[in-house]
């Protein structure tokens, strides 16, 4: 190898581990990114209508409804004849034999032409599958509500989720304006000598620096649950869906007139997860009266045929006969005691035992049914009550951050001293009590969607009635509406 060649070998290497050593290009995130599309501004009632029009899901369940609907039409016919048309080809060459017990040779064959309408059903399945047939459709449709119901209650509470964190940016960037003001009266009051420690700075400053990363970290979530809720509306990703709420708060959506007992016989009542469960019990039942009478009813077998026969045999000529018109008819009545009754007996039981589970699973899902209104009912009422120490906290970090600001950003006098502490010390008492008012308003939301589903209602109808309580602090802002110092 030349000198060149080695110099040239050398640069290439030195280039490779440089470009190894860099750090990876981060992936920037969808608003920072050339040709990103814009948000889209979405409310809670859009949302809703897109996720019963949308959700695979909720399709899915609709075609088992269409699915259901058949085999009940196709159960109702089974009384109606089939119609059979067609023709067959018969030939024999060789040895055969006649009635009377003659053998001879022979070359024969013949076609035939012929239709007519037939007619085989077992009486048992014909009397009781349309009724196992309709309970099943009926519990399809019930599955097809509760199955959107439940869709409709998780978009509700995916959009709940994206509210939730564009209120903490908002309330974020709230924070982060206040820490910087704090930043930079600490930085003025170090140049001018009139820090109280040399560490005010850099208290401000980090302070400052973790409400920044918060920021970002709240940006990536609700980035992600955006896409969440595009998944479940079917929409594009990438398209960053906005929460268009002018204001978080709490949004009652069942009134709390009404006794847990009185909501809990609603949800039994209205529950579609109780009606297919109750629709499989008397599919069930069905089928355990169509087994103790299938060795009662006959199955029976009719049918005619008419048509016409042709047949020719070896001849010189080979000619054959004409197409001669000709029918067939019979009718057949038949029982059947399987296995001499000892496989009927078994038919009995395994179908009692698929009764008794059906009479079980109904009353999982009654039981399930109260323990979820009960369990909706009393964090909703838990939340609300609480909101009310949780709007006094805000009201008290508000009082106690003017009071430290008016302190410590107007000193006066020759022996006046900044204290960053002092203001921190409320920019943070601030936010957390913003963010647990707003946790609490947003959970309470929640609740009310769930217990609203928990009787058996879905969410879109809930927004109807739904009653915006009014709050005795700063609501807490939607996206974009960060509220002043």
């Amino acid at each position: 190898m030349t000198a060149r060649s080695r110099l040239v070998a050398l640069a290439g290497l030195a280039l490779a581990t440089a470009a190894a050593a860099q750090p990876p290009r981060p992936y920037a995130p969808a608003a920072a990114r050339p040709g990103a599309p814009a948000a889209y501004p979405i409310d809670l009632p859009t949302a809703l209508r897109l996720a019963d029009a949308n959700n695979p899901t909720v399709g899915v369940a609709r075609a088992r409804v269409r699915e259901a609907t058949a085999q009940l039409d196709r159960a109702k016919v089974a009384w109606v004849p089939s119609l059979t048309a067609g023709g067959t080809f018969f030939y024999h060459e060789g040895i055969d034999q006649n009635r009377r017990g003659d053998t001879f040779v022979v070359d024969r064959g013949n076609a035939t032409l012929g239709a007519g309408p037939a007619l085989r059903v077992d009486l048992a399945d014909a009397l009781y599958l349309p009724l196992v047939a309709r309970q099943a459709l009926r519990g399809a449709n019930a599955q097809a509500a509760a199955t959107a119901n439940a869709v409709q209650l998780d978009v509700a509470v995916a959009y709940l989720d994206l509210v939730e964190l564009h209120g903490l940016r908002a309330v974020n960037a709230d924070i982060l304006d206040r820490t910087e003001q704090v930043l930079a009266a600490a930085e003025a009051g170090a140049k001018a000598g009139l820090n109280k420690t040399a560490a005010d700075v850099n208290r401000a400053a980090a302070e400052v620096n973790l409400r920044r990363e918060e920021g970002i970290v709240l940006r990536g979530r609700a980035a992600a649950a955006s896409a969440r809720l595009a998944r479940m509306l079917l929409l594009d990703p990438v398209v960053e869906l906005l929460p268009h709420e002018p204001a978080v708060v709490p949004l009652v959506v069942v009134p709390g007139e009404t006794t847990l007992e009185e909501l809990t016989q609603t949800a039994l009542r209205a529950r579609p997860e109780v009606a297919a469960a109750a629709a499989g019990v008397a599919g069930a039942d069905a089928l355990v009266r169509q087994s103790r009478m299938a060795p009662l009813l006959p199955r029976v077998q009719a049918e005619f045929v008419g048509g016409g026969l042709t047949g020719f045999r070896d001849s010189p000529d080979r000619q054959s006969s004409p197409l001669v018109s000709q029918y067939n008819a019979g009718v057949a009545l038949t029982w059947n005691l399987e296995s001499l009754g000892l496989g009927t007996a078994a038919v009995v039981r395994t179908r009692r035992a698929g009764l008794d589970a059906a009479v079980l699973r109904l009353r999982e899902a009654e039981a399930l049914v109260a323990a979820q209104v009960v369990e909706a009912a009393e964090t909703a009422a838990a939340r609300f009550d609480a909101l009310g120490a949780a709007q006094e906290a805000v009201r008290q970090a508000e009082e106690m951050y003017r009071k430290f600001r008016a302190a410590s950003f107007g000193m006066v006098g020759p022996r006046a001293q900044f204290d960053a502490l002092e203001p921190l010390t409320a920019v943070q008492a601030l936010n957390a009590a913003r963010v647990q008012y707003l946790q609490q308003v947003v959970e309470f939301n929640r609740a009310q969607f769930r217990l609203h589903a928990a009787i058996g209602q879905p969410a879109l109808g809930g927004l109807d009635g739904a009653v915006r309580q009014p709050v005795d602090v700063p609501a807490v802002p939607g996206p974009g509406r960060a509220p002043g110092p």
